[in-house]
């Protein structure tokens, strides 16, 4: 249903107002009219009414229509108008028309019948302008699109290059040292300080490239999605005594004071801690290495309702305002140039904040700018009160054994659970075992292979991805098989992962279901009740 067309008539004689109104009715049925005879009803209907066209007279006894028009005009733009003129008057029209009038009429008893194709023009010349806007904001729209993408690749393409440089230098300054050292021990002419001297380096700058490569794959596992993780419960305390130990020798040689703090109830959270050790080694190697000869190096472990925090400040060179923003990003470096001061390529403080939002927590740095220091704040979740024994560890009963439909228990069930780590498949060996579920576990794929078609399973339980084999390899074993040899059974992935992303893969792959380390207990038995209660083996 279309809207009435809504039109401002403002004229203060009675008589020519009628005659426009009846030429206006016969051509619009679904027609609102709001009439103004003098200055007060204007404003008001410029202040409260929605109108779509204004048909004003030329000449009124208390203004005039081209001050009407600018009225109009100034406060609605878009807003098209009708102007009634005397004859003779057509030149004042016309300039009017120069201030954004859209058309005009003689006022002549033999011209009103003209009122009705005047509005149509007046509002079709009103939609085109608006059509023209609007095209013209999607062009510039689109050209701004173009620009942004254009610049985004040039940036890349640049900070492509500038790594590329980077890698190159980083990677021949340590190897020039080592090829200059092993050609001199080579030769066989040179003592014994320097001996030791040689062994030194070599021994130097092999860790440094280590660390270097260790990088980069990290960066790479990161990108495709294949940085494991192994999550259990981990005292944070212990994590940073460690990350603070390693780095003390670096500050040690500046004479940069290492200040720890940590909070008497501080509690475990959830995740891998050789990873976790990277987080903290990296934000204080970064702080060690911006921070100046006798600084200072500040780590507090503190806890709020819901997260652990860890603060790392220095009083280094500072972090400038223009480059916060990017501090995460990768091969993103404050100085990208050959002559920079400090070494690196750039991609410990992306990785830590990857490594951080793989265990659900954030990382966030402050700086006052440049020379005022840095601080740095990562905030990972508390580890629930229900997990912060070991698995292992736990008591379980048969009270968490969850029933199958038709009065079912899961006593007898076969389940085949496959995972190269030994640990785990002990821990669901005990876990399945309270609910007297028979258990067959391997740690190969090959023997997974054997045992399916000898213990005949009922429930899969299998790591996403084993050692040396291909990705989804025995899933994609089992779904190729016919449903009489297993072809259907319900299947349960485990993942190192912490990525949300990849459940979607998992299901498609063919599992019904999947779990990340550590596994709940309870939500494990339950989630197999539940495939064997819908498996289409049960009929």
């Amino acid at each position: 249903m279309s809207q009435p067309l809504h039109i401002l008539l403002i004229d203060d004689n009675q008589d020519d107002r009628f005659l426009t109104l009846r030429e206006l009715r016969r051509k619009f049925s679904d027609l609102e009219v709001r009439e103004i005879l003098d200055a007060k009803g204007f404003e008001e209907a410029l202040n409260q009414w929605e109108f779509d066209l204004v048909i004003t007279d030329y000449q009124l006894g208390w203004s005039t229509g081209i001050e009407l028009l600018h009225a109009v005009k100034s406060r609605f733009p878009d807003c098209p108008v009708v102007m009634f003129t005397n004859t003779g008057n057509e030149e004042i029209a016309v300039e009017a028309m120069k201030s954004g009038l859209d058309d005009y009429i003689v006022k002549a008893p033999n011209r009103y019948m003209r009122v009705p194709v005047a509005v149509n023009i007046a509002l079709e010349r009103a939609e085109s302008r608006r059509a023209k806007i609007r095209l013209e904001a999607e062009r510039s729209q689109l050209l701004e699109q173009e620009r942004t993408a254009r610049t985004e690749a040039e940036t890349a393409n640049r900070l492509k290059d500038e790594f590329l440089a980077t890698l190159s230098h980083e990677l021949r300054t340590p190897l020039n040292a080592m090829l200059g050292w092993v050609q001199l021990l080579r030769m066989g002419n040179i003592d014994e300080v320097n001996h030791a001297r040689a062994v030194k380096t070599i021994e130097r700058n092999t860790q440094a490239l280590t660390r270097l490569i260790e990088d980069l794959l990290d960066v790479s596992r990161i990108i495709t999605g294949k940085l494991q993780l192994l999550m259990q419960p981990t005292d944070l305390a212990t994590v940073i005594r460690a990350a603070m130990n390693s780095i003390r020798p670096a500050a040690a040689a500046k004479a940069i004071a290492l200040q720890l703090w940590l909070d008497p109830q501080a509690e475990p959270v959830v995740g891998d801690s050789m990873r976790l050790q990277q987080i903290m080694w990296n934000l204080l190697s970064n702080a060690v290495k911006f921070t100046p000869e006798g600084g200072r190096v500040e780590v507090n472990l503190t806890r709020t309702e819901t997260m652990m925090n860890v603060v790392v400040r220095d009083t280094g060179q500072g972090i400038s305002p223009d480059f916060i923003p990017y501090v995460f990003d990768r091969f993103r470096q404050a100085d990208s140039s050959i002559t920079r001061r400090q070494s690196g390529l750039g991609l410990g403080l992306a990785i830590v904040r990857h490594l951080v939002e793989l265990h659900g927590g954030t990382v966030q740095v402050e700086s006052a700018g440049t020379g005022q220091g840095s601080t740095f704040t990562v905030s990972l979740p508390r580890v629930r009160e229900d997990t912060v024994s070991s698995p292992l560890a736990q008591n379980l009963d048969t009270g968490i054994c969850p029933d199958l439909p038709g009065s079912r228990t899961l006593s007898g069930a076969r389940v085949l659970v496959v995972d190269d780590e030994p640990d785990t498949c002990e821990l669901l060996a005990l876990v399945l075992g309270q609910c007297e579920l028979e258990i067959r576990t391997t740690t190969s794929l090959s023997e997974a292979i054997e045992l399916f078609g000898q213990f005949d399973p009922e429930v899969l339980i299998s790591n996403m991805m084993m050692p040396g084999e291909a990705d989804y390899a025995l899933i994609r074993y089992v779904r190729d098989l016919p449903a009489a040899q297993g072809g259907q059974i319900p299947a349960i992935a485990l993942t190192s992962y912490a990525r949300q992303e990849s459940s979607d893969r998992i299901l498609a792959e063919g599992f019904q279901s999947h779990f990340s380390k550590p596994i709940e207990p309870e939500r494990l038995l339950q989630t197999i009740a539940d495939l064997l209660g819908h498996s289409p083996t049960e009929a």
